[in-house]
């Protein structure tokens, strides 16, 4: 019969290895190889269906051309990989797998034109995953200081309905706060998100989380 002490052990390395396997089901390791021709001083990582981009993933850190560097992303893919490099140029990549290799290669081809995804005219769409409904919305610049118009204009979102709408703002402008209310029996609840990039295209989640 096992004693309580080689008992103990036996547990604590069945549950080390348990959350390890755990980890390792939703983290992937990513290889980025840089053929830009410059330094990328700055990448970030969004997980399918995440609406805005993580912190700098190489805080303090540079990537030399022809060098990589090995990035462990959490979460599952496809990702979305925003890259900056010394001269402030962005690369844009989506649907990011790792493959079997885990090596992914950026380069000149990735590099993003603001006025292909970041024009003044912008095709939204909007999902409500609230449980609620949404009676209005209004969407503004980060750095505007005020709200602007209630795009439903009298419309309602049901909970589960998407709704599609062209954004109107000023080209260049990547990231956008979002006011948006909920009923809630008799009265009208507010809920905010911040910093929220808007790209043309972009796919976006309402939800109180």
């Amino acid at each position: 019969m096992m004693s309580s002490a080689r008992l103990r052990s036996f547990l604590i390395f069945a549950a080390t290895s348990f959350l390890c396997a755990e980890f390792s089901l939703f983290a992937e390791t990513i290889t980025i190889i840089n053929r830009t021709g410059a330094d990328i001083e700055f990448i970030q990582f969004a997980e399918a269906g995440n609406d805005s981009w993580g912190d700098d993933l190489i805080p303090k850190q540079v990537v030399l051309e022809g060098e990589s560097v090995v990035l462990n992303l959490a979460g599952q893919p496809p990702f979305a990989m925003r890259l900056v490099d010394s001269s402030s140029a962005v690369y844009v990549l989506y649907d990011v797998a790792p493959g079997l290799t885990g090596m992914i290669v950026v380069g000149p081809e990735h590099r993003a034109e603001l006025s292909q995804f970041a024009g003044s005219q912008r095709n939204i769409g909007i999902t409500n995953n609230t449980g609620r409904t949404v009676t209005s919305l209004r969407i503004s610049s980060v750095n505007e200081g005020k709200w602007g118009e209630d795009i439903l204009s009298g419309r309602y979102i049901r909970n589960g309905e998407r709704v599609d709408f062209l954004l109107d703002t000023t080209p260049g402008v990547l990231n956008f706060d979002i006011r948006f209310t909920l009923l809630m029996g008799n009265r009208e609840i507010a809920f905010e998100k911040e910093a929220v990039m808007l790209t043309d295209g972009a796919s976006l989640i309402l939800n109180v989380q």
